[in-house]
């Protein structure tokens, strides 16, 4: 009986360590999914997406926040960058005056709802890139 007991532990560790590892190979090679701005909506709320469009609102904040608002051709989406996140991109050699109105960007993240309005919430500094 003991036997039995030692190969069903051994058996269900297998089996679970197998299953994290699959679930963690899958979590690491999901890629967001690549949208146009206009097809983006309120469904994609809590979902990753990939986007791009032009910068057309800037403002920045004096606690080192900056917000803007992308867009492409009629479509509109706007794009908080807090100040830590800020502080990470400084890392990566962009700064506040790399954000310019009329340029296009390409931005990966998560879309949020505030106060009834889309935004894309980037979650590292690789995620914001400045298109020539």
């Amino acid at each position: 009986m003991k036997l039995k007991e030692n190969s069903l532990i051994l058996i269900c560790l297998v089996s679970s360590i197998s299953g994290l590892t699959l679930i963690y190979i899958a979590a690491i090679n999901i890629q967001p999914k690549q949208l146009k701005l206009s097809e983006i909506n309120f469904d994609f709320v809590g979902r990753a997406v990939k986007t791009s469009g032009y910068i057309v609102y800037k403002s920045s904040h004096p606690a080192g926040h900056v917000f803007l608002t992308i867009s492409e051709g009629k479509s509109k989406i706007q794009v908080p960058l807090f100040a830590g996140f800020m502080n990470a991109l400084n890392g990566n050699g962009l700064t506040n005056d790399d954000f310019i109105k009329g340029r296009k960007i390409e931005v990966e993240g998560l879309v949020g709802e505030y106060l009834g309005s889309l935004q894309i919430i980037p979650r590292k500094a690789d995620d914001i890139k400045i298109l020539k």
